[in-house]
């Protein structure tokens, strides 16, 4: 039986503004696979880099476009602009310092790798408040309304899944 080789890694940066951007430590092209469902699903480290100056609060959705539709495999909000997300976040609506996790696009909390091979993208977004007001667990709908009334800047980062 042949071994499937996975690989995730960073495409470019599709847009930053004012040099907003994030990095994410641990996925290059051929690193061990943790990031995927064949992997161990588990969450990427995200490093917010040159955070706006008006930046009271981050939040982060990482989409997945692959059937025409675009679902959210992750989604956090309440992250303090100087935070960075560590690798491997539980699955719990609440993490340290109020960070929050939404329900994905699969009704579940927390991080849920991608399986199939393509282009995923993460969208980190600068917002001018320092908490977006939602409970633990709000939806996609309800983040994306609350980021759009708030967002002061967004960068864009996609990676490529391949065999």
């Amino acid at each position: 039986m042949a071994h499937v080789v996975m690989t995730l890694g960073v495409l470019a940066l599709a847009l930053a503004q004012g040099g907003f951007r994030l990095a994410l430590p641990g996925l290059a092209p051929q690193a061990p696979l943790r990031s995927v469902c064949e992997g161990r699903n588990v969450s990427p480290a995200v490093v917010p880099l040159e955070v706006p100056a008006r930046t009271q609060s981050l939040a982060l959705i990482f989409w997945d476009s692959l059937r025409g539709t675009l679902i959210a495999r992750w989604l956090v909000y309440d992250i303090p602009p100087a935070a960075r997300l560590s690798p491997g976040l539980p699955r719990t609506a609440l993490l340290a310092h109020g960070v929050k996790q939404g329900q994905n696009g699969l009704g579940r909390l927390g991080y849920d790798a991608p399986c199939q091979p393509g282009v995923y993208q993460l969208d980190l977004y600068a917002l001018d408040v320092p908490s977006l007001g939602l409970p633990p667990g709000a939806t996609l709908r309800e983040v994306k309304a609350a980021i759009q009334r708030h967002r002061l800047a967004e960068a864009i980062q996609k990676v490529r899944l391949q065999r």
